[in-house]
């Protein structure tokens, strides 16, 4: 199935888990990874990778030697990422963000680099946004970075208990235009 429509499609049965009705542009794709280093990243997450539009650019900016941890919780979306993306560097897990210590220890990953997001966190509880960030930041080295978007404006109250450094950029070229939120501690 076409990457497009597998996403539309997946947004019909579950809008809440998925966000948006089309994958991100090429232009958000483009400011979310703006600050990332591949060069020296050795362990970049993605969370909610959905048909791999990020996971593509990830990988073909990534040096030979990252490792790419990508988490999907739609089954129908996590089996066609194991499908069409081959490549010895990514792991895909079917599991919550919520849960990115545990899978880090079973890899025996220290910590990680950057955390990239597409996760809809404004249909997420209260209590799974909080415990995704906190996640996160545990997990990022003292230079890491959380990159995120998000639909909403006001999502940095979620992001200042955690992290001090917040820089936001919109993208208005993007259904629907959105905001990029990088933090770092």
């Amino acid at each position: 199935m076409d990457e497009k429509l597998l996403f539309f499609s997946t947004f019909l049965k579950n809008p809440k888990e998925i966000g948006s009705v089309v994958p991100s542009s090429k232009f958000l794709v483009n400011e979310l990874l703006k600050c990332v280093d591949f060069k020296s990243a050795k362990y970049i997450v993605e969370y909610g990778s959905g048909t791999g539009r990020i996971t593509r650019e990830i990988l073909k900016r990534a040096s030979p030697g990252a490792r790419i941890l990508c988490f999907e919780t739609n089954k129908r979306l996590y089996n066609y990422l194991k499908r069409s993306i081959k490549d010895k560097r990514v792991t895909i897990i079917n599991d919550s963000a919520e849960n990115i210590i545990r899978h880090l220890k079973r890899l025996g990953i220290p910590k990680i680099d950057y955390a990239i997001s597409s996760l809809p966190f404004s249909n997420l509880s209260y209590k799974k946004k909080i415990t995704i960030i906190s996640e996160t930041e545990k997990t990022l080295n003292r230079d890491g970075r959380f990159v995120i978007y998000q639909y909403f404006k006001d999502f940095r109250k979620y992001l200042y208990e955690y992290f001090s450094n917040i820089s936001t950029k919109f993208v208005a070229l993007n259904i629907p235009p959105c905001v990029v939120y990088i933090c770092g501690k």
